[in-house]
C-alpha cells in the first residue's frame, strides 16, 4: 500500500471514530473516500503485486505475482 492511501485510510479511521457523525464529519468522509477512489486501480486493470501471510504457513508468504493466470479470491472479514 503506498504511502498516500495509508495517509487517506488514517484520515477516514479519524473521522468515522472520532465522535460524533455529523453532516459536516460526513462530508469530509466523502471527500476522503472519493480521493482513495482516484487512487485505486480502474476496472479490469491488472491488480498491484503483494504479499499476505499464509495461514497457519509457520512464516510463509504468497505473492499475488506468483499466482497469476489462476483464479484468485480475497476475502476480507472480522470476527470480533
Amino acid at each position: 500500500m503506498t504511502q498516500e492511501m495509508q495517509r487517506i485510510y488514517q484520515e477516514m479511521e479519524e473521522e468515522a471514530v472520532g465522535g460524533l457523525m455529523t453532516g459536516e464529519r460526513l462530508g469530509r468522509l466523502r471527500e476522503i473516500m472519493l480521493r482513495r477512489e482516484a487512487l485505486a486501480p480502474a476496472v479490469g486493470t491488472p491488480a498491484p503485486d503483494f504479499d499476505l501471510p499464509v495461514l497457519h504457513g509457520d512464516g510463509q508468504r504468497v505473492r499475488l505475482a506468483e499466482l497469476r493466470g489462476q483464479a484468485v479470491a480475497l476475502i476480507f472479514g472480522s470476527y470480533t
